[in-house]
């Protein structure tokens, strides 16, 4: 196997011991990363960058929890662990799991364990995924899996790379990419009553918009569902992208977005606002709390 090139379907084998382990220890999970995104790409008929990690949040209330799991994986399945990072687990075909404890275990949305190398991380918005932000899907290797929705991932790269502006470049790439393949991947939403509405306005308007500017309205909207009960990180949500839409150009984050796409920055910041739009504006016919 190319361990530079992971396709969901190369991980039958892992996701039979993982699955195993995680039912055997009664553990609430379900996927993210890259692996999650090619997931609804895949099912879109689309193509993304492939990944080389495998990424499972999980649900404990302890670190304690969180060893048994780790525990578990290395004496029964042969899994071994790396002195680089205490969240990291590699199978014995060499692939990296990264499993992400959230729930009861941190604090201050931080979980640091008693380990060597990386050992503390943030977690800001994983129980919001978990509670709003995750769809069962049958993957190609035939496993039920709970995965993290396109606009879930997209939130947390938001706070990733919030959190390591200067470590997380990737991320607002990914988001572009998103955005720009999101109504043919998820046009049953775009559609969708909740979002019929955007389609209802002036006919020059309609006109004027671009399928990733519906897009970033309707992204906007689902990341509103998904936060809605933690005002504290909506905020900080509507913060940040306020943040880079005044910067413009000066905005890391937009110039990244422009490097992945080939457009200009007026319309990375014209997806932005939209997306801010989508999140701080309630729908027509909609009740606001």
């Amino acid at each position: 196997m190319n361990l530079n090139s992971i396709k969901e379907e190369d991980l039958k084998d892992v996701f039979n011991e993982l699955e195993d382990a995680f039912k055997t220890l009664n553990i609430d999970y379900y996927l993210i990363g890259a692996i999650a995104r090619d997931v609804w790409y895949s099912q879109g008929g689309k193509t993304s960058r492939t990944s080389k990690d495998v990424d499972f949040a999980v649900l404990v209330g302890s670190e304690k929890e969180y060893q048994t799991i780790r525990e578990y994986l290395k004496d029964n399945k042969g899994f071994n662990t790396t002195a680089q990072n205490g969240f990291v687990l590699i199978t014995p075909s060499g692939i990296n799991v990264d499993i992400l404890p959230f729930g009861g275990i941190e604090i201050d949305a931080s979980v640091k364990l008693d380990a060597v190398g990386m050992s503390s991380i943030r977690v800001n918005g994983f129980h919001e995924v978990y509670q709003a932000g995750t769809n069962a899907v049958t993957l190609k290797t035939g496993h039920h899996f709970k995965v993290a929705t396109l606009p879930a991932i997209v939130l947390l790269k938001l706070i990733a790379f919030d959190d390591r502006p200067e470590k997380r470049e990737k991320d607002p790439r990914d988001i572009a990419n998103i955005i720009e393949h999101f109504f043919d991947l998820q046009s049953d939403l775009v559609y969708s009553e909740q979002n019929l509405d955007i389609f209802q306005v002036e006919e020059e308007e309609v006109n004027k918009m671009t399928m990733q500017d519906i897009a970033s309205i309707v992204i906007g909207r689902e990341l509103a569902l998904i936060i809605a009960e933690n005002n504290n990180l909506k905020t900080r949500i509507i913060n940040m992208l306020e943040k880079h839409i005044a910067l413009a150009d000066k905005s890391l984050f937009i110039r990244n977005m422009a490097i992945e796409t080939g457009k200009p920055i007026i319309e990375m910041t014209s997806w932005l606002t939209r997306m801010l739009n989508g999140l701080t504006h309630t729908p027509a016919g909609v009740p606001s709390e």
